[in-house]
């Protein structure tokens, strides 16, 4: 995974996963990009009020809704 390949938010998130999850989105950068793999990882391990609230964030900063 290159840090230079990821957005601000992505690599954020990235720094803040613990070691197993950076290696589980390191493993998904396999078959996603590297921005994808590091929200497929934060999201699966995030409950279903913390998933909401960062999807929210993300189309907001994303796609200004």
């Amino acid at each position: 995974m290159n840090p230079e390949n990821l957005s601000a938010e992505a690599l954020r998130i990235f720094n803040n996963l613990p070691t197993e999850l950076q290696s589980e989105a390191m493993q998904l950068c396999l078959s996603h990009s590297e921005t994808e793999a590091v929200y497929l990882t934060a999201l699966r391990n995030m409950d279903e009020r913390e998933k909401r609230k960062f999807l929210f964030r993300l189309s907001r900063t994303r796609w200004g809704l």
